[in-house]
């Protein structure tokens, strides 16, 4: 009697629509100067650039790298940047040099 789980809605992340994908996270190797500009609220660019071959996600404000995005999502977000999908980051908190960032397309 083994069950067939029914009616449950888990998307593993690869399977994401791009312009579904959305999720808070905390930027990685954030920049001394450039987070001390940052607000709340503020929206800030999100791009993939390369970084000795690999390609990693950054966040910038005026066209300054504020940090880079690392874990959960963030490989998928990376997937869609590259397949042309924009996306925003908008800063929710800020603590010192911890910065957490809502990501969702534009």
């Amino acid at each position: 009697m083994s069950g067939g789980g029914g009616g449950g809605s888990w998307t593993p992340d690869s399977d994401v629509q791009c312009s579904r994908l959305r999720f808070q996270t905390q930027i990685a190797t954030p920049q001394p100067g450039a987070v001390l500009t940052l607000r709340v609220g503020d929206v800030l660019d999100v791009t993939v650039i390369n970084m000795g071959g690999a390609f990693a996600v950054a966040v910038s404000k005026n066209g300054n790298v504020v940090g880079g995005l690392a874990g959960g999502l963030v490989n998928r977000l990376r997937e869609c940047l590259l397949g042309g999908t924009n996306f925003k980051a908008t800063v929710l908190t800020i603590n010192g040099a911890q910065v957490m960032v809502e990501i969702e397309p534009i």
